[in-house]
């Protein structure tokens, strides 16, 4: 129950946050699916992530944007070879908050820093850093490349394309 006021309080705050960004030119909210693959300790019991994020950009300048993201990514559990035994899934919920600096008008820098809580008994928050280069297609569609790290577990390199509403 917990967890689901928690999402349900997530999406009121970005619905708020996104209705603020259509009215201030120096805020953008966007909204992603992502796609990555598991590194490290977590390639151990998961294969791939599937999921969706909102970000928040506050414009402190031209070229540079302090962000807010937020969402949910599920891992997919791993059948283990020769048994039928397979790793439950789990989600995934950031809470991170960086900067995007702007290279060039289409290219970008970006770097989160916070924390995620992982749905699986016993996991808990983990510590997340996920540093990226992105590349803004149009005024509402960008791609970002990005490697997502979660302390003691691995992390996984994946890929955002986010639609902004402006």
């Amino acid at each position: 129950m917990k967890m689901k006021s928690m999402l349900v309080v997530i999406a009121l705050l970005m619905v708020t946050l996104a209705t603020k960004a259509q009215t201030n030119s120096k805020l953008a909210f966007s909204i992603g699916g992502e796609l990555a693959v598991a590194t490290g300790n977590l390639n151990i019991p998961y294969s791939i992530g599937i999921g969706a994020t909102a970000q928040l950009d506050y414009a402190t300048n031209e070229n540079t944007a302090i962000t807010f993201n937020s969402g949910i990514v599920e891992l997919i559990g791993k059948k283990i070879k020769g048994t039928n035994t397979k790793f439950r899934s789990v989600a995934v919920i950031p809470f991170l908050g960086g900067v995007k600096y702007y290279f060039t008008t289409n290219l970008y820098g970006a770097a989160q820093l916070g924390a995620s809580v992982f749905t699986q008994n016993g996991t808990g928050a983990k510590f997340t850093y996920s540093p990226g280069l992105g590349f803004k297609v149009n005024d509402r569609v960008d791609a970002l490349v990005k490697y997502t790290g979660y302390t003691d577990l691995g992390g996984t390199f994946g890929v955002r394309v986010a639609y902004t509403l402006q």
